[in-house]
């Protein structure tokens, strides 16, 4: 039934609830006041009164509450309901720059002149199709439906109704991979997410955005996901476009392809960019995972440099040709003359990888065949090294193999930098040798043509290649990588420089004792220190550890612990040198090949200890020789592959040391040695409880060590053979030691927002169910003072893949600024004693210096 409006008096439906001629919103009608229920009526005399009704039961409720979302459903929930706007404005980079470049390689006419039978559109189009080849598309070319040259139905050979040239079809196909295209759109692509990641960063740590993210850790990889979904359409669309049929001929990009190698490309990038430091975290319980990483990075920047050298020797190479426009007939074009050094640019990656494999020995190989109705063929010829002498000169060949060996060396020495031990080392080596392989693959050039006139009964096929010889390239290459990555540490310390994958050998200080301030060394653990003082006054009698212990005697660990100088907490503690007489030299130790020495002094053996220095020069003699004879030979079969073999077989033994174990006489510390109460794990003194840095800034370095200032904002004292390998994850850097086991990992965590004590127990949760940390032992962890600020130390064993017994010492704490700052040693149990000696004088010097 209709009503009518208060205001306008329109009548309107009664569910109306705007009038539709004033458009205000009618006043619903107000319902009757709502009664009570009747009563029931009343009982005849003498009846039972009627009880009243009961009021409705209600609704039972649902068996069970409904299921959230799955993990993987929520995550895509989150990315698509996310920021598109970040995300077009970072996928418009590498789209934006096919578009571009299609546009500029659209202008020329190419020498059509006026008669022009291809438009601007259809050379862009064209253009496109050509540059979606970087990213795995295709471009074919297909045709049918034209005449044949022999004419109609009144043909010489014959007449009637047939048209022998009117059925003539054809098809070709080329297969390049312009990599000068695919790096650029990598680079496009980079930039674009490098601007979206700041936009991110700003967001999440601007106040003016209400509410947060649900799920922490994960806005990165959705934002991956928005902008590679859209680099793909954007390629998608592309793709189809550049498929332009002119007169009969019609060309396919394969969008498919194409969109699909995209996607592959812009969120791997897009992933590794804006998941970066979520992916550092879950890498860091994972060590395999993360030196395969590692390796991967460091093959990545090595082929980056190795391109880069072998591509502009290439140009320069293309560029010395006499007559280049008529080898290549690339000026036949008419009016518009291309330069070749134009198409040169386009591939010259391609140009780099196969200059790559002529200076290592492998061949350019040219292939050509067809076959036909009437017959066909096959041609193969390749350009190799004697090839290129007979072309050019010798020179040209001494400069190809001077190429080569640049590069190798290269390689080897980027590896053995960023690795940290022998194993990442080969792994890097491996990883760029693969990646070398697939660029000789993609860098090479394919053509493939199909013909059939159906009329005549005719048709054939040909196809023609050019390309870097694959079997060749992978021996050679095999070859090379591996010697190179064999012998560059060797070349790197006789060149001066530091490396972790090989010790470097020691020289004792002398016969004539330590520097007046060299601090005291920690003993072997095969021989057993002399017992220091604990007072000015002489000892009573002479210490128990004089006497020589038997060579399975296990070190005293009260014994060993006295020998170390404890830092108190006071701020500036006053020397105060003791009167007492001097302890007496410790007797020779006994020879542990299990002991690897980082600095022990040289005095105690005596005599023994001038003739300890005289072995260097001779093993320094023997090295130069091997490295010498292996550069001469050039990596040949067999002996590359036994001075592999001998080296794998010396791994394990890469943290030992041959010689005597040798130590010296040091003068009695300047402060008083704090004695070990009792051989239990919580009381050892290099644990650095509560411990104030007892030098002063201006101290001098101990002997054997060297200041390291690290631009990350800190300074400390470490050995003279270790060296900085590199900063992963933006926070953890890495000193490597002599050997791959024992090495710094200094982490700095800006604004960490917890407690030092909090973040160890959390890693030590971690570390328990680390299947890479097999039998983990805690031996200490707990809260202490750092430099005045609260902090937390953690000390513990457990054995590696390997089997190795490792031992790990980590102090951390939060500095004034709430940066926190963990330096972690870890180093093989073997050489724990001297390790205890390294970290102390590590966390004695350390400094902030920003």
């Amino acid at each position: 039934m209709a009503s009518f409006c208060p205001h306008c008096g329109a009548q309107a439906p009664d569910e109306a609830r705007f009038c539709m001629k004033c458009g205000r919103e009618r006043t619903p009608e107000r319902e009757p006041t709502a009664q009570g229920p009747a009563a029931p009526p009343a009982a005849p005399p003498g009846q039972p009164p009627v009880p009243p009704l009961a009021p409705p039961a209600a609704p039972p409720p649902p068996a069970f509450a409904p299921g959230g979302p799955s993990p993987v459903g929520a995550f895509f929930g989150r990315a698509f309901r996310g920021d598109w706007a970040g995300s077009a404005q970072a996928a418009l980079w590498p789209v934006g720059l096919l578009v571009i470049a299609a546009v500029a390689l659209a202008i020329p006419s190419y020498g059509q002149g006026s008669d022009v039978v291809v438009g601007f559109g259809d050379r862009m189009r064209i253009s496109l199709a050509l540059l979606l080849q970087s990213l795995g598309g295709g471009f074919e070319v297909s045709a049918s439906g034209g005449s044949s040259p022999f004419g109609g139905g009144d043909s010489p050979f014959g007449s009637g109704d047939g048209d022998m040239g009117a059925e003539l079809s054809g098809g070709a196909a080329l297969s390049l991979v312009p990599l000068t295209v695919t790096a650029l759109w990598i680079l496009a692509l980079w930039i674009g997410v490098r601007v979206l990641r700041s936009r991110l960063r700003a967001r999440a740590t601007s106040p003016a955005v209400p509410g947060g993210h649900p799920v922490p850790g994960t806005p990165g990889l959705e934002a991956a996901l928005r902008v590679a979904l859209l680099v793909t359409v954007g390629v998608l669309v592309l793709g189809l476009f550049a498929q332009p049929s002119i007169q009969g001929v019609r060309i396919s990009s394969s969008p498919v392809l194409a969109a699909l190698g995209a996607l592959l490309v812009s969120l791997v990038v897009a992933a590794g960019m804006l998941h970066r430091d979520d992916l550092a975290q879950w890498l860091t319980a994972r060590p395999a995972a993360l030196a395969l990483v590692r390796a991967t990075g460091t093959a990545l920047r090595a082929l980056a440099v190795v391109l880069v050298i072998c591509s502009v020797a290439a140009f320069i190479s293309i560029a010395q040709i006499d007559d280049l426009g008529d080898v290549s007939d690339v000026s036949d074009l008419g009016q518009a003359d291309l330069s070749p050094l134009v198409v040169a640019l386009l591939v010259l990656p391609n140009l780099g990888a196969m200059a790559l494999g002529l200076g290592w020995g492998a061949p350019i190989s040219f292939e050509a065949g067809g076959s036909s109705t009437y017959g066909g063929g096959y041609q193969h010829q390749s350009f190799g090294l004697s090839e290129l002498g007979d072309v050019t000169n010798s020179w040209a060949v001494v400069g190809a193999l001077a190429l080569g060996t640049v590069c190798a060396l290269t390689v080897g020495v980027m590896a053995a930098r960023r690795s940290a031990d022998r194993r990442e080392q080969l792994l890097s080596a491996g990883i760029f040798l693969g990646l070398f392989l697939l660029l000789g693959a993609l860098g090479g050039l394919g053509v493939k043509a199909t013909g059939a006139a159906s009329d005549l009964g005719g048709s054939g096929t040909g196809s023609a290649g050019v390309g870097l010889g694959m079997a060749e390239a992978l021996l050679f290459g095999l070859l090379w990588v591996f010697a190179a990555a064999f012998l560059a540490p060797y070349l790197m310390q006789m060149a001066g420089a530091r490396t972790g994958i090989v010790p470097e050998p020691q020289v004792p200080p002398g016969a004539f004792g330590p520097a007046p301030d060299a601090p005291v060394q920690a003993y072997p653990a095969s021989a057993a220190p002399v017992q220091a003082p604990t007072a000015p006054e002489a000892p009573n009698e002479p210490p128990a550890p004089n006497e020589p212990p038997a060579p399975n005697d296990p070190p005293n660990p009260a014994v060993a612990a006295a020998a170390l100088p404890t830092a108190t907490a006071a701020p500036a503690p006053t020397p105060t040198p003791p009167p007492g007489p001097t302890p007496g030299p410790a007797p020779a130790a006994l020879y542990d090949p299990h002991t690897f020495q980082l600095g022990v002094q040289s005095a105690q053996l005596g005599v023994q200890s001038a003739a300890a220095p005289a072995k260097s020069p001779r093993r320094a003699g023997i090295w130069v020789a091997t490295v010498a004879g292996a550069f001469v030979i050039g990596g040949g079969v067999a002996a590359g592959v036994l001075l592999l073999q001998d080296h794998g077989g010396k791994d394990d033994k890469a943290g030992r040391d041959d010689k005597p174990a040798v130590s010296t006489e040091q003068p009695a510390p300047s402060q008083t040695p704090t004695p070990a109460p009792s051989p239990t794990p919580s009381a050892t003194p290099d644990r650095a409880t509560d411990a104030t840095p007892s030098t002063t800034p201006g101290a001098t370095v101990p002997s054997g060590y060297r200041k390291a200032v690290d631009p990350m904002g800190f300074s400390f004292v470490i050995p003279d053979v270790w060296s900085r390998q590199g900063v992963e994850n933006g926070s953890q850097i890495t000193y490597a030691g002599s050997t791959g086991a024992e090495h710094y990992l200094i982490g700095v965590i800006p604004d960490a927002g917890y407690t030092s004590y909090d973040n160890i127990l959390n890693m030590e949760k971690h570390a328990r169910e680390d299947k890479k940390k097999q039998d983990y032992q805690r031996i200490d962890l707990r809260r202490n003072t750092f430099q005045g600020r609260p902090g937390a130390i953690w000390e513990y064993t457990y054995r590696d893949e390997g089997g190795r017994t490792m031992h790990g010492i980590d102090q951390s704490y939060v500095a004034e600024d709430g940066t926190e700052y963990t330096i972690f040693l870890v180093g093989q149990q073997d050489v724990w004693a001297d390790l205890k000696k390294t970290y102390r004088t590590g966390l004695e010097s350390w400094r902030l210096t920003n």
